[in-house]
């Protein structure tokens, strides 16, 4: 399941991992995506709403994901990468009130667990795109 996996990154207690690490290394676990160190890190700064509060990690990690899965060269594809991610935009700020990181920190951290429910949020909403996606190519690959 997408959420644990990507809690056990954000909560792991050899490497401190920020809101948008976690979404990247989580999917990257759960779907054996391959991807190398250098990608995964490239999310560093946009934990803490790239540093500044402003759009959630958690929501940067979720749309590099989309970019990875769903981005190809062909026009049309990229179309629809541009349609799925606005789609978890929508769906998440419908769901959740807001997409800032200062925001979403206000309504869901927790002293303990720190930004854990809004990670997991955010990997449960990605998967939920996932699946649909996938059943759509599913679908019409029939």
């Amino acid at each position: 399941m997408l959420e644990d996996s990507v809690a056990n990154h954000y909560c792991a207690t050899d490497v401190e991992r920020n809101c948008s690490e976690a979404l990247i290394y989580g999917t990257n676990d759960e779907f054996l995506l391959g991807l190398p160190v250098e990608a995964l890190r490239t999310m560093g700064p946009f934990g803490g709403g790239m540093r500044i509060e402003s759009i959630c990690g958690a929501i940067t990690g979720a749309l590099a994901v989309i970019g990875v899965l769903y981005n190809r060269d062909n026009p049309t594809e990229r179309d629809r990468m541009k349609e799925i991610a606005e789609r978890f935009l929508s769906e998440f700020k419908n769901r959740y009130g807001c997409l800032e990181c200062l925001c979403l920190k206000d309504k869901y951290r927790d002293e303990k667990k720190k930004c854990e429910p809004v990670v997991r949020m955010s990997a449960r909403l990605l998967e939920e795109i996932i699946k649909v996606e996938e059943s759509r190519r599913q679908f019409e690959k029939e």
